[in-house]
């Protein structure tokens, strides 16, 4: 949709409005371990529009030849499209609340809501120009409150997208000559001097008269309020540079064309008492569950710590004790460990960034050696304590950024088998991208699934619109189509994640294994008295771990064992803990997910648990291309 919804102005125009910190209903308590989540992050602009109902499902061709009847017929226009808002809706995301809730998702993490410039195209959500509104575009605040209350009667939990770092590009500086300028070169000193505000209508004005021009709340509408120390060209530290030291560049400059919130130079304690209180707000109006932080790493240590303790002791205040604050902090394992140090820090969590996907990518197709991503669980890892622990980090496989890496999704990569039946190798990759998820559902951390992973979205290319794919249809549907969405829960990719999901939410010993049981690679041989090697020989074999826990039988082994080639069927002798498997009587471990199983299949028969003269336990498994199983 080009056309905008006419520009409702409900809000508060200030922060100094009466009863803002009061909560707007009941307020929904937090989970008691947010290790029993698993994570779905959406763009509301591209999810759904509450209108599927109007449009046919995808064709999903298998390959080869045939060319889905909803392809684009204008590749550039569809390409153009991608850049633009496309009409997606909160109203559209609650009416998909069950097809998540039956994927095994139990918190919905939603890209920022709040009111973007009128003038431009941020359908992504993280160009504020109203912090005290909801984007009209999506929906109003009485639509996310609703929302939110329908996903918490389904047992679901929310978290929103927060922005603090920075605003909208609601001004313009004054250049060399005394004219506007959208950005200009970072500057440590002076600030340079706002020439205008941007209208409604991207033009240079004096004063702010309406709630589309410039920025909101009032409080806002002041200079000092930001750093106006132009747009940041160096990111990173240069060898020897402290990251944290509050005057890098890369605090205190614009990302990109958005403008910075002063939170380094002197006054930067009011600046942060507002963005606070915005935030603050949201919570009252909404009763969401959490926050996702953007751009932490561009926030200085002293500034986060400031903001997520208020954050904490105000939902602690209105009886939310668990209410998660999750870091987007980009910038490598020292930066990350910087934020979430247990004597320094009050964020949650971090989102796992940086190499971690990669390593993930690299396991399940096969192209790299299993051990780089068991070793980030250890102490070979700068963040190995904190994922070992597994509460602190969340785990990513697609995302809408791909910080650091190609912009690809996972399945726009193939490693699939090089064979002439396409048919066969699109079911392979349907298994592959599966599985990856499975992987995050079955390892350490808490799991985050990026919106349309479910549906092998295969999306790439030289921006960040090509993994940013409508749902709903819409102009510029995923694989390249229009027309026609992709809500299918008879998707294999689909139905494997939420058969093995239900096994990670289940109540049971297995479950409790799997959420928060301690995590141990195991050992394998692909031949009857061959040698035992850890995952460092498992590129292109069988790797396997197991998820161990206490409990009042002893302890509770839940073995995953996972194919990671693409193109043969591999054999593979296990290990597994001989303290869980007794000698006496026979031993077995029972099947609580097959991939490759087919619906109408009766269960397995149990696999035997084998004896070693020195002792060890183990167990023969059999697993096609890209194929897994969970056994406990």
């Amino acid at each position: 949709m080009h056309s905008s919804s006419p520009r409702r102005h409900s809000g508060p125009d200030s922060l100094a409005a009466q009863g803002l910190l009061t909560p707007r209903g009941p307020v929904q308590p937090s989970p008691a371990d947010w290790r029993d989540q698993v994570l779905y992050f959406l763009l509301p602009d591209r999810f759904s529009d509450a209108q599927e109902h109007a449009r046919p499902a995808y064709d999903s061709p298998a390959g080869g030849p045939r060319r889905s009847v909803f392809a684009a017929a204008d590749e550039r226009a569809w390409r153009e499209e991608g850049a633009r808002f496309q009409g997606g809706t909160l109203r559209g995301v609650e009416s998909k609340l069950p097809y998540l809730r039956r994927l095994g998702v139990t918190t919905l993490w939603i890209a920022p809501v709040f009111k973007q410039r009128p003038d431009l195209q941020t359908y992504h959500g993280y160009g504020i120009q109203d912090f005290l509104e909801v984007e009209p575009r999506f929906g109003t605040r009485r639509d996310l409150r609703s929302l939110v209350d329908a996903a918490h009667r389904l047992g679901l939990y929310v978290l929103l997208d927060v922005v603090y770092n920075h605003s909208g590009n609601n001004f313009f500086y004054k250049d060399g000559s005394g004219q506007p300028a959208d950005t200009l070169p970072y500057r440590f000193s002076p600030p340079y001097e706002i020439a205008a505000w941007r209208s409604a209508k991207g033009l240079p004005v004096g004063t702010i008269e309406t709630r589309d021009d410039g920025v909101w709340p009032r409080e806002f509408q002041q200079e000092w309020c930001y750093t106006r120390a132009g747009e940041i060209s160096h990111w990173d530290c240069a060898p020897g540079q402290d990251w944290a030291n509050p005057a890098n560049e890369w605090l205190r400059g614009d990302f990109f064309d958005l403008k910075d919130m002063k939170l380094c130079d002197d006054g930067w304690q009011g600046v942060l008492e507002l963005l606070i209180k915005v935030y603050q707000y949201w919570i009252a109006v909404s009763d969401c569950d959490g926050m996702r932080i953007d751009s932490v790493k561009h926030v200085p240590l002293e500034a986060s710590r400031r903001f997520c303790g208020a954050i904490h002791e105000y939902a602690e205040s209105i009886g939310k004790h668990n209410f998660l604050l999750l870091g987007e902090i980009t910038g490598g394992p020292q930066v990350v460990k910087g934020y979430l140090e247990l004597y320094g820090r009050n964020l949650d969590a971090a989102l796992d960034l940086g190499e971690a996907p990669q390593r993930l990518i690299d396991f399940t197709k096969g192209t790299g050696n299993p051990s780089a991503f068991f070793d980030q669980f250890t102490g070979h890892s700068e963040l190995g304590t904190h994922r070992e622990i597994g509460r602190y980090h969340v785990s990513v496989l697609d995302d809408h950024d791909m910080v650091g890496r190609q912009r690809a999704r996972f399945s726009a990569v193939s490693a699939e088998a090089a064979t002439a039946d396409s048919a066969t190798a699109t079911a392979r990759r349907y298994a592959q991208v599966a599985h990856a998820v499975v992987i995050q559902l079955t390892t350490l951390g808490i799991p985050c699934i990026y919106y349309g992973t479910e549906q092998a979205f295969d999306g790439s290319g030289d921006g960040d619109r090509f993994v940013r794919e409508c749902m709903f249809g819409g102009r510029f549907g995923a694989f390249r189509t229009t027309g026609c969405h992709f809500f299918d829960e008879r998707h294999p990719t689909y139905t494997r994640i939420a058969a093995a999901a239900a096994v990670v939410h289940a109540r049971d010993a297995a479950g409790n294994a799997l959420r928060r049981g301690r995590q141990y690679p195991r050992e394998t041989r692909v031949e009857a008295g061959g040698p035992w090697r850890g995952p460092d020989a498992g590129q292109g074999q069988i790797v396997a771990w197991s998820r161990i826990s206490a409990d009042a039988s002893g302890g509770t082994e839940v073995l995953v064992a996972y194919n990671t080639s693409a193109s043969t069927a591999r054999h593979a002798d296990v290990t597994v803990d001989a303290s869980l498997h007794k000698p006496q009587g026979a031993a077995a471990m029972r099947v609580l997910y097959d991939g490759d199983a087919k619906g109408d299949a009766p269960p397995p028969p149990p696999f035997a648990v084998n004896r070693e003269a020195d002792g060890r336990a183990w167990l023969a498994v059999d697993l096609p291309p890209c194929g897994l199983i969970i056994l406990s």
